[in-house]
């Protein structure tokens, strides 16, 4: 996989600047191009209403989110021309997600934020629950308190064998590639369910080194710590950059429905995460 094509979901929140430099950074390193996408929510009048929203309320409220919409794009465009990348501003009114979605559906990459509740400028709400699911394309999902390398150097891989890591392995080849060290990080794994032979992670650490990646395995053996939490701590323990992971969830009643260990980390994160599904 190469990484030609970057989008970048943008706000105007507290987290907005770091999260675009991390992009930015990234769009850089490959010589990729970067796609700036702020999203104007599309404002209705629900006939359930018990109080009438009156069309000067909605008018308002959307000439606010415009004007939020313009610092934005200034702070991004000189985030971008000082970095003389390739770079694309898109102003889209409609419904956030399902608007990620789709021009997501055109990128290689999409740069998230991780929702900060207590930030009133924050557009993230349930974004990456559904955007790292339904996308068609890899996330990197930028922490709200921001990162400590741009372009990380050091790399954590959770590997348990199943589809979702294996898409996420392959999809995060660029980043381990140019990585200083790569971490493949098992949790309790059982002899002949992670990997074809007798030792855990043996396979997919000759499937990386095919690849030029020389990365080091390591098994977690703990069923009292539920694994986010072992993740988490493992990325703080090894002052991890990234961590690399598979995006679990599954359909119910036409809704998406995050898997347990995926909405842990979304939901306590401290280092960007890589998800793929």
């Amino acid at each position: 996989m190469s990484i030609a094509t970057i989008l970048a979901h943008v706000d105007n929140s507290s987290a907005n600047e770091n999260r675009f430099k991390a992009a930015v950074a990234l769009t850089k390193e490959f010589e990729a191009h970067l796609i700036a996408l702020f999203i104007v929510p599309t404002y209705t009048i629900p006939v359930y209403a018990e109080v009438p929203i009156g069309a000067e309320v909605i008018k308002t409220a959307r000439q606010a989110m415009l004007e939020s919409a313009a610092q934005a794009k200034s702070t991004c465009e000189n985030i971008a021309s000082s970095s003389g990348v390739s770079f694309e501003w898109r102003l889209v009114e409609g419904n956030v997600i399902n608007t990620l979605n789709e021009h997501a559906r055109y990128c290689d990459l999409v740069v998230l934020g991780q929702s900060n509740p207590s930030d009133l400028d924050d557009m993230s709400t349930e974004v990456a629950d559904h955007v790292v699911l339904e996308a068609g394309a890899p996330c990197l999902v930028v922490p709200y308190i921001g990162v400590k390398k741009e372009l990380p150097d050091n790399v954590m891989l959770a590997w348990n064998g199943s589809m979702e890591s294996a898409r996420a392995a392959k999809d995060a080849l660029p980043l381990m590639k140019r990585a200083q060290h790569v971490e493949v990080l098992l949790i309790n794994p059982e002899q002949g369910e992670v990997d074809e032979g007798d030792i855990p992670g043996a396979d997919i650490g000759a499937y990386l080194a095919r690849h030029g990646i020389k990365a080091e395995t390591n098994c977690v053996h703990n069923k009292q710590i539920s694994a986010g939490d072992i993740l988490l701590s493992q990325a703080a323990d090894l002052s991890t950059d990234l961590l690399v992971t598979g995006a679990y969830g599954h359909t119910r009643l036409r809704e998406r429905i995050l898997g347990g260990v995926t909405h842990h980390l979304l939901e306590h994160m401290t280092v960007p995460v890589f998800m793929s599904h």
